[in-house]
């Protein structure tokens, strides 16, 4: 009888902010009220989930029409809600093609939207006022 070596694996350093597949579908189902468009996109595969990198998030904007993202979500461990919020309205007003949100698990305005980790949102500007748009003339 052979003995099998038993392997350890090595935890990816995404796994440990990026929550799984499943917490994401869930969270998309349950926000349907609010953003009809997002458990569609989430289900269709374009959604793309990271880690924050400020970096990444500029790249990304300046190549967003090359992208093939609706939206890229960015897993924030590092910041304050304050510093989250800073950040976006910083991305909002210093440019026009991408419009930023955020989300973090401590803060709600009531409907339990919140989600399950903080996140900067980063979406086409355009795109979204049209969604919108056409969501109020339903």
């Amino acid at each position: 009888m052979v003995k099998r070596k038993n392997v350890e694996r090595k935890n990816d350093p995404e796994d440990s902010i990026i929550p799984n597949y499943m917490v994401w579908l869930h969270y998309f189902r349950r926000i349907k009220n609010v953003c009809p468009w997002s458990y569609e996109s989430f289900i269709q595969g374009k959604t793309k989930i990271v880690p924050f990198d400020p970096d990444m998030l500029t790249l990304m904007e300046m190549n967003w029409n090359i992208e093939p993202w609706e939206v890229i979500l960015y897993v924030v461990s590092d910041l304050t809600l304050d510093e989250i919020d800073d950040f976006v309205a910083r991305r909002n007003d210093s440019q026009e093609k991408c419009e930023y949100l955020w989300s973090h698990p401590s803060y709600s305005k009531g409907r339990n939207n919140q989600a399950p980790v903080p996140i900067i949102i980063q979406q086409d500007r355009a795109r979204l006022m049209e969604l919108r748009y056409a969501s109020k003339k339903s």
